[in-house]
């Protein structure tokens, strides 16, 4: 009996989904043929061919871009054919498609080979034959090698300072109570950095903290595009090929928006997958460690991954956490690590930032002043501790707590309440600092109705722009 075949039908959506596997280029990738094969949409087809064609791109790296480059390729393409007219551009549709379909035969024919003489290659391991190994640490229960890790940080918490104690650690070995048992190996630290200026503000601050500047390296994103005219990003090759000429021990990416391909969202799970894959990948063959700084958000009242910009795959991936925020009370720094996938998590480090002198030139320096744990949970929803000791406090805290309540409003029960729950203050003193405010305009009172009929009275702050004697409760 003769075998059957299965046959695909030329120009049908799965041919042209078999096709786009075989591009490798953009310029087969924008090609006449692949206009062609796009023209043949139809209602069959599972998904709009012009988005497998930007999917497409998007898995080869053709980030930067790209949808200018579809434009303009649509464009093109349209006006040769119509410029060639139809019979000549089928003609040479006609050979570049008999050509894919030679080349996509022969990688198919040396597939099934591979397949015949390697029986077992697609065969999923059993965990029985799979040895059990150990973690390796580049600083121990902290940052593992060959994974990624990540820290967050508020503006002006001093995450750049403390990294400088870090690298230090890395290529000097130099102990502190950030870091108190000596490495079991030193190395090199390759850092891309993509707002701090290597001569004006890196160099002083590694050195204040006694790094090792000959195991430094650094390549910045705006020097990068200097040179090249294009943006430093983590998925190019040009990304990888740095890590693998400088085999570091620790790579540190700050901050992480600044090597983002330009069309990748941060709200996209699986863009930000893609776009950190790669290092993944690269950690875990070169044995190094990453760890990627990023802004924190502008949320209130919230705590660990929810204060890691928009996309929780950020943190999923990370095998380590790192968050630095301040005390709301007393100022405090503080370093807390929230997640660890491989040890207990360490205890929260305390520190101070000091000014220094470097050469003649000021810089900063990070220093360790205790633990404690408390983390960063723990520190984002206590409330600020007021002592009012005058009028003037309790004025202040009176619009404190306006503008920290929803809508900027409360019953003046309830603000007399907090104020007095958070000041101790006396109630001679509440009463004149709030008449002083109403007077002065810097907050309005007016008795609203409620649901159920009744009548109370309400403060607002002086620049609430209420309508009616309306309040749903």
């Amino acid at each position: 009996m003769q075998e059957k075949k299965t046959e695909r039908a030329p120009g049908s959506y799965e041919d042209f989904v078999a096709y786009l596997g075989t591009v490798r280029t953009e310029e087969e990738l924008f090609s006449p043929l692949t206009y062609w094969f796009v023209g043949q949409n139809c209602p069959e087809d599972v998904c709009f061919r012009p988005q497998l064609v930007e999917a497409r791109a998007k898995e080869l790296g053709f980030w930067q871009g790209l949808t200018f480059k579809v434009e303009h390729w649509m464009t093109t393409s349209r006006a040769e054919a119509e410029a060639a007219g139809r019979e000549a551009f089928q003609s040479r549709i006609g050979e570049d498609y008999a050509a894919y379909r030679e080349k996509a035969e022969a990688a198919r024919e040396r597939a099934r080979r591979r397949r015949l003489s390697s029986p077992f290659l697609y065969i999923p391991k059993c965990l029985d034959d799979i040895p059990v190994r150990d973690v390796s640490w580049l600083v121990e229960g902290l940052l593992p090698q060959g994974e990624v890790s990540l820290l967050g940080a508020d503006g002006g918490t001093g995450k750049g300072i403390w990294q400088a104690q870090l690298v230090a650690y890395v290529t000097a070995g130099k102990t502190s109570g950030f870091f108190p048992q000596p490495p079991g190996q030193t190395g090199r630290v390759l850092i891309f950095a993509g707002e701090d200026d290597p001569s004006k503000v890196l160099k002083a601050r590694l050195m204040a903290a006694g790094a090792d500047m000959s195991r430094v390296m650094v390549q910045t994103s705006d020097a990068y595009f200097s040179r090249t005219g294009n943006p430093l990003c983590i998925p190019d090759k040009s990304f990888a090929k740095y890590i693998e000429s400088a085999a570091p021990a620790l790579v540190l990416i700050d901050p992480l928006q600044s090597f983002l391909p330009a069309g990748v969202e941060m709200v996209s799970r699986n863009q930000m997958r893609a776009a950190l894959l790669p290092l993944k990948a690269l950690c875990a063959r070169l044995g190094c460690a990453a760890l990627i700084a990023m802004h924190t958000n502008k949320r209130s009242n919230v705590s660990g991954r929810a204060r890691l910009a928009d996309s929780s795959d950020i943190w999923d991936i990370a095998r380590s956490v790192l968050m630095m925020g301040r005390d709301k009370n007393s100022g405090q720094l503080y370093l807390s690590h929230e997640k660890s996938s491989y040890a207990a998590p360490a205890r929260t480090a305390l520190l101070h930032i000091e000014q220094t002198q470097v050469e003649g030139v000021t810089t900063a320096v990070a220093v360790f002043d205790s633990r404690t744990d408390k983390k960063d949970a723990d520190f984002v929803e206590e409330r600020r501790v007021r002592v009012a000791q005058t009028k003037a406090d309790t004025a202040r805290t009176i619009l404190d707590v306006l503008a920290e309540a929803k809508l900027g409003s409360m019953p003046n029960t309830q603000l007399r309440a907090e104020v007095v729950r958070e000041t101790g203050c006396s109630e001679k003193t509440y009463n004149r600092a709030y008449g002083e405010l109403v007077k002065s305009g810097e907050i309005k009172k007016q008795q609203l109705s409620q649901q159920d009929g009744a009548r109370s009275w309400y403060t607002f702050l002086g620049h609430w722009g209420g309508t009616n004697d309306q309040v749903t409760i």
